[in-house]
């Protein structure tokens, strides 16, 4: 990882560099992507985060993973990946949504495998949006 974060890509951290951030809040990555459905592993998620195409949140004990999604109509804010304390997560929501703004998003979207995220993000002013359902194709 080390080089690869940009500063737009880095959102946080004024307290490390980039890579020792990366390095600490890894295992909360890990742990997240694998209820992501098999998508990604660890080393494109650092991919991404260095091409600027995803943005990387530490928290102390937590970290989050942002993505742009480019509709014809808007510009919305992914929040990805999430792992490690919840209760720290959330207190990391205002400050990603105000960064999401000012980049341009009028929305904020999130979901994953949990059905309980609802619960904890209606009090922050979220709503269900739409359903996901997969199949997957063995071979």
């Amino acid at each position: 990882m080390d080089g690869a974060l940009t500063s737009d890509a880095f959102v946080r951290g004024a307290r490390e560099t980039a890579p020792e951030a990366w390095a600490r809040c890894r295992p909360y990555l890990e742990a997240a992507l694998e209820r992501a459905g098999g998508t990604h592993g660890i080393e494109d998620v650092a991919r991404l985060i260095g091409q600027g195409r995803a943005h990387f949140w530490p928290g102390e004990r937590c970290a989050v993973v942002t993505e742009f999604y480019d509709y014809p109509r808007l510009r919305a804010c992914n929040v990805w990946l999430l792992g490690g304390d919840l209760k720290e997560l959330l207190t990391l929501l205002p400050a990603i949504e105000a960064w999401a703004r000012s980049r341009g998003c009028a929305r904020m979207l999130g979901g994953g495998p949990r059905a309980g995220w609802g619960r904890v993000l209606a009090p922050r002013g979220y709503r269900p949006g739409w359903t996901v359902y997969r199949k997957d194709f063995t071979s």
